[in-house]
C-alpha cells in the first residue's frame, strides 16, 4: 500500500514537471501547410507563458531574418510580422524560455505554392 501511494505521489510530480513547460500548441501556418499565398505572419501559441528567444526562418539553405522582440514579456501567443516570401518550402526554428527556466526548442515547416 505504501509503495502504490509512493508511486502515486511520483506520477503527480512528474506530471506537473512536464506540464510546466510550454510546448507549441499550434501555429499558423500549421505544420507541414500549404498555402497559396503568402502568409503575413507566423502565429505560435504555447500551452504556459513562455519567452520567445529565438525564430529562424529557412528555406533552401538560406535564413530571411524575421525580428524577434526579445523585451516582450512572456505571453501564450506570438504574432511575428513576415516579410514577402517566395513560393518554396520553409522551415521554421524556435527557441523558448520557460518560467520555470527551461529552454524549449522545435520547428514546424510549410510551403508555398506558386501562384
Amino acid at each position: 500500500m505504501k509503495r502504490k501511494f509512493l508511486l502515486l505521489v511520483a506520477s503527480f510530480l512528474f506530471a506537473g514537471h512536464v506540464f510546466a513547460h510550454a510546448m507549441l500548441q499550434s501555429s499558423v501556418p500549421a505544420n507541414n501547410a500549404t498555402l497559396t499565398a503568402t502568409p503575413k505572419t507566423i502565429d505560435l501559441k504555447f500551452g504556459h507563458a513562455t519567452k520567445l528567444t529565438k525564430l529562424k526562418l529557412l528555406s533552401a539553405g538560406q535564413e530571411t531574418p524575421v525580428t524577434v522582440d526579445l523585451s516582450t514579456p512572456a505571453s501564450t501567443t506570438f504574432s511575428l510580422p513576415l516579410p514577402a516570401l517566395k513560393p518554396g518550402s520553409y522551415q521554421v526554428k524556435w527557441s523558448t524560455l520557460s518560467a520555470d527556466g527551461h529552454a524549449m526548442t522545435g520547428r514546424l515547416s510549410f510551403t508555398i505554392l506558386r501562384h
